[in-house]
């Protein structure tokens, strides 16, 4: 598990987001208070993939590999896609974004810090030039799914039999970006 997410954090690092109080927040003015303060209380983790119509492609996309295709330009000085696009090649690769965890401390929770991560999130994939978000959630998660269908706009696409490793049941959900 820990392994998955520290791969997250290296290939996508502007994907994974922290949520830190700030100094106004708590704390009692010693060390040991300024220690509790400046430690995170949210986290979202995400990554990129390109969308094959499958929930994980093969391909790794990386924000970097993202970057670089999104600035190339040729020695022409034109956009590398219109290079592309006269040569007959495929010059637009469909981007999909993956939130792989959503984690908020239980004393911050129900202060739309989890939106607030997840709306940061998207914003940020959305950027990039993913046209769409997946992510999967447990089906007896009532706050996350009111979280991602209600607040957030996230539609079911597929139920996910004895998904986690607890045997629980997961939806996976997505939200489709606008162009």
């Amino acid at each position: 598990l820990v392994f998955t997410y520290r791969y997250f954090l290296h290939r996508w690092p502007q994907l994974c987001i922290l949520a830190v109080p700030t100094d106004s927040e708590g704390g009692d003015g010693t060390e040991e208070g300024t220690k509790n303060r400046r430690r995170p209380i949210g986290c979202v983790v995400c990554k990129m993939d390109i969308d094959d119509g499958e929930p994980s492609g093969d391909e790794v996309v990386t924000t970097t590999s993202v970057e670089n295709s999104n600035n190339k330009t040729n020695d022409k000085g034109t956009d590398q896609n219109e290079t592309q696009a006269n040569n007959g090649l495929p010059n637009n690769k469909i981007f999909t974004g993956y939130i792989g965890m959503l984690a908020v401390e239980h004393t911050h929770r129900r202060s739309g810090i989890g939106t607030a991560l997840v709306q940061r999130a998207i914003h940020r994939m959305q950027q990039m030039g993913c046209q769409s978000i997946r992510l999967e959630t447990e089906v007896t998660n009532k706050s996350a799914m009111t979280l991602y269908e209600d607040r957030l706009g996230f539609v079911r696409e597929e139920l996910l039999k004895k998904y986690y490793l607890n045997w629980g049941d997961a939806y996976r959900l997505r939200l489709w970006l606008n162009a």
